[in-house]
């Protein structure tokens, strides 16, 4: 908003000032690429900002990034243990709501993803499993009834928590942003999410929340 404001303000100086010359349209692509580096870098700021509501040096899951290690115990039905290393940070946003995926290293040829929200408290869940809208009885088009009513059911016994859109930074970077859709439905400590992707491209994930006993981090950063 505020950028906007300034170029259209800029633009009518450089009228005023130039008359409409070549010099004038120089002028302005000069501002104007200045001002759209300057809020790619104020924009990647306020990410990192909101990612990082703990003091730094704190080992904490909200600290976690590329390199960083730490382990999950009790996970799935096998109550299994992990000691992941983070390969890569993603961030989601929906309005003033945000919250971050660690794509992880388990030491096999499998990747373990793990969200972390840090909003009132900080809420970590790592997807067990990846299905599909038939497995957890959803269609697109009851999808959508849920949504006009802000309720239903999915799978065997989730209930619809929340939805919305969403915008997706790959890597943090302000410069490589997705759209999506999401919904999420709860059932004890776990979450069934359905992500929705272009126009016909539904993601399902099922996951488990973490208690915070059953985090520990061993290094934030590599």
């Amino acid at each position: 908003m505020y950028l906007a404001l300034t170029i259209i303000f800029l633009i009518i100086i450089s009228i005023v000032m130039f008359g409409g010359s070549a010099m004038m349209m120089n002028f302005l692509f000069l501002i104007i690429g200045g001002l759209v580096v300057w809020a790619i870098i104020m924009r990647n700021k306020s990410i990192k900002e909101n990612i990082n509501s703990v003091p730094e040096e704190t080992l904490h899951v909200v600290n976690l990034e590329k390199g960083g290690v730490f382990e999950l115990s009790g996970v799935g039905r096998e109550f299994k243990n992990y000691t992941l290393k983070v390969l890569a940070k993603h961030f989601y946003m929906d309005g003033d709501f945000s919250w971050f995926e660690l794509e992880c290293d388990d030491g096999t040829e499998n990747k373990v993803w793990v969200e972390v929200e840090d909003d009132d408290e900080t809420v970590v869940s790592v997807v067990l499993e990846k299905t599909n809208l038939k497995a957890v009885r959803l269609t697109p088009e009851l999808l959508k009834q849920i949504d006009y009513d802000e309720s239903g059911r999915a799978g065997k016994g989730y209930v619809y928590s929340d939805s919305g859109n969403a915008t997706y930074y790959r890597f943090c970077d302000d410069t490589k942003a997705e759209k999506l859709y999401y919904w999420d439905f709860i059932k004890g400590n776990k979450i069934l999410s359905v992500e929705k992707w272009g126009d016909n491209d539904y993601q399902v994930f099922i996951s488990q929340k973490m208690r915070p006993s059953q985090i520990r981090v061993l290094r934030n950063k590599g």
